[in-house]
């Protein structure tokens, strides 16, 4: 599908908070991340992640916590089967949010790393608010490297009985995620980790996944992705 930029009033928020960096990275980079509401284009990769891969044992007890509002899981395996959607849509604030879903297909379950990404106008950057419950968001930063793009968590905060608590340095879950290009295999690949200054490395994937563009005008984000609570606070 041939993807048309309206020039109407949303762009991607990638291109917003990159600005001419965004035109460093590879143009299928470019165009994997180039959806909003005005062009209503959603994106859909399927592949699989050659490796999937967890701590010691006090980081597979945190991720089975973070498991139950699909933040990270404690599952490691190798060839999993893997889908990322993502969805523009307009969220109950009415901002331009889009859905950032991952799904790792084990053979006997399901595991799904879920988020919320939006361009923060006071910012002037993307947070992106994780699980379907919006109970954690960080600032995410953004760089290209040799067309490839780089994402990079930053402050971090919790939700925790009405009230927006940081998340210390020390204890917080640092997300780092490669993503490329490769013309020769005429696939994209990534590989995330995260870790933790207090307990060390927690979890990552790495793996390679095939794009589809779908025409995303009218239509909703599957239920199944839905989140359960949106939250407003940045």
């Amino acid at each position: 599908m041939e993807i048309q930029n309206t020039g109407a009033k949303h762009i991607s928020a990638y291109r917003e908070q990159m600005g001419l960096e965004y035109e460093k990275l590879h143009p299928e980079i470019q165009k994997r991340f180039d959806f909003s509401t005005t062009n209503n284009i959603a994106f859909i990769g399927k592949g699989t992640m050659e490796n999937i891969w967890n701590g010691n044992k006090l980081a597979v007890f945190i991720l089975k916590l973070l498991s139950k509002t699909n933040i990270l899981f404690p599952r490691a395996g190798q060839n999993i089967e893997y889908e990322i959607h993502n969805y523009p849509y307009l969220d109950k604030f009415n901002r331009e949010v889009h859905s950032m879903n991952r799904v790792f297909y084990f053979p006997d379950e399901e595991q799904r790393f879920d988020g919320t990404a939006t361009y923060s106008q006071t910012k002037k950057h993307i947070v992106e608010y994780l699980g379907l419950d919006h109970r954690m968001v960080f600032e995410m930063g953004l760089t290209a490297e040799n067309g490839a793009i780089r994402f990079t968590s930053g402050k971090q905060f919790a939700f925790v009985c009405g009230l927006k608590l940081p998340v210390p340095k020390l204890i917080r879950g640092d997300i780092e995620l490669l993503e490329w290009f490769d013309d020769s295999e005429q696939k994209f690949y990534l590989d995330l980790s995260v870790r933790s200054k207090l307990f060390g490395p927690l979890f990552g994937f790495t793996g390679w996944f095939n794009a589809e563009y779908i025409d995303f005008s009218g239509q909703k984000i599957p239920n199944k992705f839905k989140p359960t609570r949106e939250e407003k606070r940045e």
